[in-house]
């Protein structure tokens, strides 16, 4: 297994860079997708569905969900950008190959992909944080705290992050590109389910709710649900452990397996 190379902030700049500038030139068709999928689970779930339930978690059930699409949306902007994007870029356009032969070391290049999936899901964050603040304006029924809104882009930096070193490590062992569909419908669409996203922890079996505990959407809902309510963070000193260390552990563990499929 190769070793992490020393890394240069100026080569990552350069690369995160590039990816930014690919990511201007064709933003109509890598907006709207993501911003207009999480907006429409708020409409139909929360408003949908809620219309039938009086109240989950102690507030209306639309105020229950838009903390957890916050936290969906992080996770599939860093996910989605370190798994099929970054695959296209490294098997198809031979992108990190390419930009390993100059300067840039091939770390530095792997490195620039988690800041570059980070980017996009705190782009994430504050473009749902946005919609979600209008939806209440809208409907004149406040669906998160302003002071949770402005947290919001910056809990998805470790979040992104650590869906970024977990995308970046199935990256590394894809051989294909439709290999991806395995780990989406076998683990991150049961999250959907499993990680007190659209209904209470306490409402599955005890062996459910271990087994959310062990999710990391469920950790990133809790962070979300609870800025968005205003309440305390004394009551997630375990999920900010749990964030911290998987961030920590993923992205090094994505970093230097990905090294591989460069430098070989």
């Amino acid at each position: 297994m190769q070793e992490v190379q020393g890394i240069s902030p100026q080569m990552v700049y350069a690369v995160w860079r590039r990816h930014a500038d690919v990511w201007v030139r064709t933003w109509r068709t890598n907006l709207l997708p993501p911003l207009v999928e999480p907006i429409l689970y708020l409409l139909g779930f929360g408003f949908g569905v809620g219309a039938y339930i009086n109240e989950m978690g102690g507030v209306s059930y639309v105020e229950y969900i838009a903390p957890s699409i916050l936290a969906i949306s992080m996770m599939f902007g860093a996910f989605f950008e370190a798994t099929y994007s970054a695959f296209v870029r490294m098997y198809y356009q031979k992108t990190w190959q390419a930009i390993a032969a100059t300067p840039a070391s091939a770390s530095d290049v792997l490195v620039a992909e988690l800041l570059w999936a980070t980017t996009k899901s705190v782009t994430n964050a504050t473009l749902m944080t946005t919609a979600i603040l209008s939806v209440g304006y809208i409907v004149n029924q406040p669906l998160i705290s302003m002071q949770g809104a402005i947290l919001m882009p910056i809990v998805a930096i470790p979040i992104g992050l650590m869906f970024a070193g977990m995308g970046l490590i199935l990256t590394s062992y894809t051989p294909s590109i439709d290999w991806f569909n395995i780990p989406f419908f076998l683990f991150v669409n049961p999250m959907f389910i499993l990680a007190g996203t659209f209904f209470p922890l306490s409402e599955f079996p005890p062996v459910a709710q271990n087994i959310a505990m062990c999710l990391p959407l469920t950790h990133a809902a809790i962070v979300t649900r609870t800025l968005a309510y205003g309440d305390g963070i004394e009551n997630l000193i375990f999920s900010i452990t749990y964030i911290t260390i998987m961030t920590v552990v993923m992205t090094y563990l994505g970093v230097k397996l990905c090294l591989r499929r460069i430098v070989t």
